[in-house]
Formats: structure tokens, sequence, C-alpha cells
């Protein structure tokens, strides 16, 4: 092998055809990295094969024929040539970097492998690069036999190239937030004495020393001798510094805020033994760093744990914490996000018009539909009896509650048309409505708050510690919008992503969404049966950032549309208009059968 290659142990397998049988034996050869290497010999028969074991870094031709010759590649992808004519004839398999492990040939790696220039390989490696064999990433640093971009080649290499520049160097900065992943196409690391002072400049990426400590206790080991900075010095080294801010590079420091904001997440995830723990980190490592970032970061964990401090936190959410209404800030970007999109969507009013007369069964189907898709499920004419006649089915009393209870939250003239102005009213009206729906169920805790985390389908909703303080940061990001259906589908959002109760959520939030249309004198939205599965998509979609709502709106605006159409004046002429439209139809039947929700004629 060349260049003192330790390799890669493989089975190299070659098959030859001969016309005629003979007693001669073929010899079999490798050519690895431009050095031939015997196998063994090949009886001459009809169809032979040569299995042999050696210790190869890269396949090149595997040869049989009278003699370790030099056939010419053929190809990228390996391939039988047929033997043809006589004995001396070679038949050549072109394997350029590839494993062949019991008879398979495995793709190559497209990450080729990294070399940094010695003295002695400078010259080698330059050939390589010529001859597009190798790829030169920076000056003295190369890959070789790879197939990815520049960019994905320095991103997968990077870490790499930095312990190899600078042994030991530790992720600093905002690169101790973010940890191995490049932020904004920068790597920070510090070292005691670095080799190089200069920037690293890679495809897609710059690595950035400075002078700083090297490993201190608490910071975590990463792959190829280097490390990333640990909590108490990762939150120092992130307090925004006095200057200029820099020209065409962003700062080192992610800034004070951002400090504040880890601490918060700190506090929330791992609670007051988390933050006395980071304090204790602190005190180990306080005598490595700038005594006025040590101090502030000290005092606001000692914050955190109760101690008054005579300046106020720049983060939003300390100071929420700080003032006992800690917020989840990522359900709060959703919410800020689905808001903003509101904004540009242009309003269309659609007025409840016509006589009372006509909108008289709308709260009964509401109700009904609300809990059908909550896995409340009755026919709908023992539905009426129990909503409208007060009905109790000896069989499901606390189901048939639910019904009436629904039915009397959308139906009564003030508590369908309520909507609260300010965060603590928010706080109350939920409460009041929970109690009124959950009365038959004492074990769902009517009107009280979760104590523990909710799920569904393994999404969590906003913790239960965070709860109120989301309520209210959430509401009032609201103020900015008035069209009722903006405000509708924004409170519909903002209750059901906090899942304030331990049960009955969706109810309560499609009220309070309906409340606000009410209020305003727009028609009411209802979701039956066959549309649960698109309203529960899209609200889906919007918790898992797929868009910023607009297909949230798009359900609801639609659901509106085909409310308005319904005549509800009868029972009798509303259920046939929903048995025409598929409204009642299983949501999981009408997409096997392709049918969907129409809008009536």
């Amino acid at each position: 092998m060349s260049d003192g290659d330790t390799g890669l142990l493989v089975q190299v397998v070659a098959r030859a055809y001969r016309p005629h049988g003979s007693l001669k034996q073929l010899p079999v050869t490798v050519e690895a990295e431009g050095v031939f290497c015997q196998l063994g010999a090949v009886p001459r028969l009809r169809w032979s094969t040569c299995t042999r074991r050696m210790l190869v870094t890269r396949v090149g031709l595997v040869c049989i024929g009278s003699g370790p010759q030099r056939s010419s590649r053929v190809g990228i992808r390996p391939f039988w040539l047929p033997a043809t004519g006589n004995m001396d004839r070679c038949v050549a398999l072109h394997l350029p970097t590839r494993w062949i492990l019991n008879g398979k040939v495995a793709p190559p790696d497209p990450r080729g492998r990294l070399q940094i220039a010695t003295p002695t390989t400078r010259a080698h490696l330059s050939r390589l690069a010529k001859s597009g064999r190798a790829l030169r990433l920076a000056q003295g640093v190369y890959v070789v036999d790879a197939t990815l971009p520049p960019e994905a080649l320095a991103r997968h290499y990077a870490l790499a190239i930095a312990a190899l520049v600078w042994p030991g160097a530790v992720l600093c900065d905002r690169s101790a937030f973010s940890g191995p992943v490049p932020v904004n196409g920068w790597l920070f690391v510090c070292h005691p004495d670095p080799s190089r002072h200069a920037d690293l400049i890679l495809p897609g990426i710059v690595i950035s020393p400075r002078v700083g400590p090297g490993k201190l206790p608490g910071d975590i080991p990463l792959p190829d001798g280097l490390f990333q900075a640990g909590t108490a010095r990762s939150l120092v080294e992130n307090v925004s510094r006095p200057g200029r801010p820099p020209v065409e590079r962003p700062a080192r420091q992610a800034g004070t805020d951002a400090v504040e904001d880890r601490i918060d997440d700190l506090a929330r995830t791992g609670g007051a033994g988390r933050i006395r723990n980071v304090l204790g980190e602190l005190d180990v490592i306080a005598g490595s760093f700038d005594p006025r970032a040590v101090d502030l970061v000290r005092r606001r964990l000692a914050a955190v744990l109760g101690t008054a401090s005579e300046d106020a936190p720049l983060s939003g959410r300390l100071r929420a914490r700080l003032a006992g209404q800690p917020y989840d800030e990522h359900r709060i970007q959703l919410i800020t996000a689905l808001v903003e999109t509101l904004e540009h969507t242009a309003p269309e009013a659609v007025p409840a018009l016509g006589p009372a007369q006509r909108w008289e069964w709308l709260p009964f189907f509401e109700a009904y539909f609300s809990n059908f898709i909550e896995g409340t499920e009755f026919g709908v004419e023992e539905a009426r009896r129990i909503a409208v006649e007060g009905f109790v089915p000896a069989t499901r009393p606390a189901d048939a509650h639910d019904i009436s209870a629904t039915y009397r939250l959308v139906s009564d003239p003030v508590l369908s048309s309520r909507t609260p102005a300010t965060a603590d009213e928010l706080l109350d009206m939920l409460r009041d409505h929970h109690a009124i729906l959950m009365a038959a169920r004492p074990d769902k805790r009517p009107g009280l708050f979760k104590h523990i985390p909710n799920y569904a389908g393994g999404y969590q909703f906003v913790p239960p510690e965070l709860l109120e303080g989301t309520l209210r940061r959430g509401f009032t990001s609201l103020d900015v919008l008035t069209d009722p259906f903006q405000r509708a589908t924004a409170v519909m959002f903002l209750v059901t992503e906090c899942h304030p109760f331990d049960d009955g959520n969706g109810r309560i939030a499609r009220a309070f969404s309906n409340a606000e249309l009410s209020a305003g004198g727009q028609v009411r939205i209802v979701i039956p049966t066959v549309y649960r599965n698109n309203y529960l998509a899209a609200l889906t979609g919007l918790s898992n950032q797929a868009g910023t709502g607009q297909s949230l709106i798009s359900v609801l605006k639609f659901a509106q549309r085909w409310t308005a159409m319904i005549d509800w004046s009868s029972f009798e002429t509303a259920r046939e208009l929903l048995t025409s439209t598929n409204a009642f139809i299983d949501p999981s039947l009408a997409e096997a059968t392709g049918q969907r929700l129409t809008l009536p004629h």
C-alpha cells in the first residue's frame, strides 16, 4: 500500500468466463493506489471465481489474465467485460473507492477522506487536486475522493479541521449555545495558545479563533478532542461586551438578553436545583473570566432563586418569570406568527343576516358536532332529545351532560357572545365555562386549570407552570386584531395550543372563537363530522410550524361559508341539508370513498 495507508479489510471476488476448459491457471491481481497485489490463481474453468482477502485503502482494477497487467479504466460504476479471443485477453472491473464485502459492491463514501498537507504529502495532494480526485477546502486542507459539494464537506469536517488546527480548542461564545452547528456560517473557538490567530475560511463556514481558557470544569467533550463550553461558562461568555459591533461578521457574543433567556430555559426545565448547580459551577470557573460578566450572571441566577436584584433583566421571558408569570416562548412565537398572517389577510365579512328564526337550530347542531369531534357520539335524534328536551339516557349520563352543557354555552344569548376584554377576564371566563361544561365529571376538575402536562398524539401542550403566563401574553398579542373572524381564529388557536384543562379544551376553544364572531355580528363556525380531519390537520400543521396559519384560515373560512349557506330554521330542514352536504359522514369513511363536505345547492 502507498503512503502508509492503514486501509480497510475487504473481500475481492473476481470472476471470468472462458470458452474452453483447460488446466492452465489464471493469476488474479488488484491495483490499490497504483500498487498491484497478487491474489492467487484461478483454475481455468468455464466459469471461474477467485476469493481472497487483503488490506486495501482504495480498490482500483481487478484484472484476470496472464500476469499483473495494467488495464485501461472502463467507467465509474463496476461491471464485467466479457473475455474473448485467446487466453491472454483480460477481464477488468473498475471499482473506484468501493468496499467489496461478501461479493457485494457497497457505494463509496460521498464524504471522501480528510487529509491535512504535510511536507511529505503536500506535493501528492496537490497532484490529486489537479487531477480532480481531491478538493482543496483551504490552504493545506484537502478532501480526497469526495462527491459532495464543497459546502457540505466543510460542514461535515468543520470540527475535525478545527481539531487539527487548534488541538483541544473549546467551542465558545455563540457556538457554546448552538453547539457544533455554525451560527450564520460561523463557528467560534478559543484556545489558550492558538497556532493560528486568523479566521480559517472554508466553503460556507468560517472558523474564528480567539485566545481564551482551555478546557475548564463543566466543559463537554466532543469528537476529535474538542470541547464545548459548559453551562456556566456559556452564560458568562455570551454577556454583551461594550464597544462597537463588528462589521460584516456576527458578534461573538449572543448578548445579555439571550443569556437571560437561557437562564429562563434552565429554570423551566431543571427548576431551582438546576439553577443551584449552575451557580456552583460558576463559582469554580469565575477566576477565568471578566468579573463584570460573572457578576451579572450570578445576579440573574440568584434572582430566579428569590434573591432581589436592583436592575431588571433585559429579557421579557426572565422578567415574566421573576414576576411570577413565566410563559412558553415557543407558543408565543407561534401565536405571533399567526397574528401577523391574519393582519395581512383581507377581512371577508360574513354577517348573520335574516330573522332570528333562520338561525334557531344552529346552536344545537354546533353543540352536537363539537361533541362528536371529541368522541362524544350520539345519534342526532337522541342528541336533540338530550339537549332540547332534557332527556338523560340511563347508561350515559355524563356524556349526555356534555351535550346539554355545550348546548347551554352556545345557545345562551349572553354566554354565547360574551368576549374577554383583558387577560384577567380571559382566565376567569375560561374557568367559568369549563365549570359549566364539566359539571358532571368531577374527575376532570371542573373550573380548574391543569396541574399535570397534557398531550395529543405525543405532542405536548403548554406546561402547567407556564399556562397562565402564556394565556396572558398570548391574549395581549391579539390587541392588534379588530376583525371578528381574525380574532376568532387567533383565540381558537391560543386556547387550543395552551390546552388549559384536563378535558374539554376543544369545545371551550370553539365556544370562545364563536363568541368573537357573534359579538361582531358574524356567522358562527360549525365544524361538521366529515370536516373533522381537515380542521385538526390545520391546527396540527400550525402547531408544528407547517406555515403560519394559512391552512387554518382557509379551513375556517370554508366552514363559515358552509355554515352561512345552511337554513337552520327548523330541525328537519337543517338535517336534510346537512345530510345532502355529507356533514354526518365519518371522516375516515369519507376519505376512503372520496366524499367531501360540499356547499348546499
